[in-house]
């Protein structure tokens, strides 16, 4: 499952594109280099400012945060652009951030900016991890095909390196002090450090 693909010059950025654990996610593969994402990016601004973007079927959000440092280090972060319907709560979380190291995409992060029931939650990304499982189920589930193995510092799980490079976001907490906890985030890099 983690092994790796060709990069495809002609990707395009899709909000339901499925979430391929050390691959892609929204279909930007991992090692992209920093200007070609750039050039696919720019396809998808909609307006002259380059600050909001609307990606296949999905919202439209605002580029909050780009940086590229002299090293090729940086990345982006897009935010739902109608903050009014997230609650105040949640207003700060992206909704997709792309990590830049040494000029290639080194991780991709989508995150549920929602709680159940709300207007926002039509908004979150919606593409899926091969087993049907996606932003807000239950991160037990994912347990059923990979270990998961919590790290305490930075408070989330890491999937093993059978099943590919993938960061799990929960509550914060290990699955036995709550093990009905949500996928609040979920973070494909390149190579699980987990479980070898």
């Amino acid at each position: 499952m983690g092994a790796k693909v060709n990069i495809d010059d002609g990707f395009v950025v899709s909000w339901d594109a499925p979430v391929v654990p050390s691959v892609s996610l929204a279909g930007i593969p991992l090692e992209t280099s920093a200007q070609r994402l750039r050039e696919v990016l720019l396809r998808s601004a909609v307006d002259d400012g380059l600050s909001v973007f609307q990606f296949d079927r999905g919202p439209r959000l605002r580029l909050e945060s780009y940086s590229l440092d002299e090293y090729g280090n940086g990345g982006y972060a897009f935010f739902l652009l109608d903050r009014e319907i997230i609650n105040k709560s949640k207003a700060l979380i992206p909704a997709l951030s792309i990590m830049i190291r040494e000029y290639k995409v080194y991780a991709l992060k989508i995150y549920d900016f929602s709680f159940p029931g709300e207007r926002c939650r039509d908004y979150i990304y919606r593409g899926k991890l091969p087993q049907a499982i996606g932003l807000g189920d239950r991160v037990a589930v994912l347990s059923q095909f990979t270990k998961l193995e919590f790290d305490e510092v930075e408070g989330w799980f890491y999937t093993d390196v059978d099943y590919g490079g993938l960061e799990v976001t929960g509550l914060g907490v290990p699955l036995e002090d709550y093990p009905d906890q949500k996928i609040n985030a979920l973070c494909v890099i390149s190579k699980s450090p987990c479980c070898d």
